[in-house]
């Protein structure tokens, strides 16, 4: 005879990562810690390296799902973009700015993920490469199509000083600083990234 339970129970993996996300959310990151998640999650502190190999593992899935659906918006958007032709510049990067001040720099998971990952740059860049490497590839292809006189090598340089400066703006929202808050919009910063990247 079948165990109800058994059916009703919940992949293992998802208790993990709501948990991670329930913790961080509300505790930051330094609260995230395999023993609080595992019992939080009703495991025991081997499931973490079992299902995800580590725990930076795991935060990077956490982070994954955070940013999948926004990151397919801004794919969409993109590939309008493509559609229509002789996108510019600063057409290109407005879904990325908006997304990163309106929705990235809202999650409060995020949020606590980045106060970790500025402290250890290797994480961070593997972590932001697997988590948009799609709409880096959409952005850059679209970037090329946009400045046909730049080199590809060129247009890899703009677009990761591009994103340093975006993601300073989204670091100083995360510390709440003031002139970040009162003085940085959406329009301000495609102004800006844009007018660089093409100069």
């Amino acid at each position: 005879m079948n165990n109800p339970k058994s059916k009703s129970r919940v992949d293992p993996k998802l208790e993990i990562i709501s948990a991670t996300e329930n913790i961080l959310s509300s505790s930051g990151v330094n609260a995230a810690t395999v023993r609080a998640i595992t019992a939080l999650a009703g495991t025991n502190s081997a499931a973490i390296n079992y299902h995800f190999g580590s725990q930076e593992e795991l935060f990077g899935v956490v982070c994954n799902r955070r940013m999948q659906p926004s990151n397919r918006t801004i794919i969409e958007e993109l590939d309008l973009l493509d559609d229509r032709g002789n996108a510019t510049v600063k057409e290109i990067f407005t879904p990325l700015v908006e997304t990163a001040l309106q929705v990235w720099a809202q999650d409060d998971v995020l949020r606590a993920l980045r106060s970790a990952l500025f402290l250890k740059p290797q994480a961070a860049d593997s972590m932001n490469e697997k988590s948009m490497a799609d709409v880096y590839v959409h952005m850059r292809g679209a970037l090329m199509r946009a400045c046909p006189h730049l080199s590809t090598r060129e247009i890899r340089k703009r677009f990761r000083l591009s994103m340093s400066t975006i993601m300073h703006v989204v670091a100083a929202e995360d510390a709440h600083l003031t002139w970040a808050r009162e003085e940085i919009g959406v329009s301000d910063l495609v102004k800006y990234v844009s007018a660089g990247f093409r100069e």
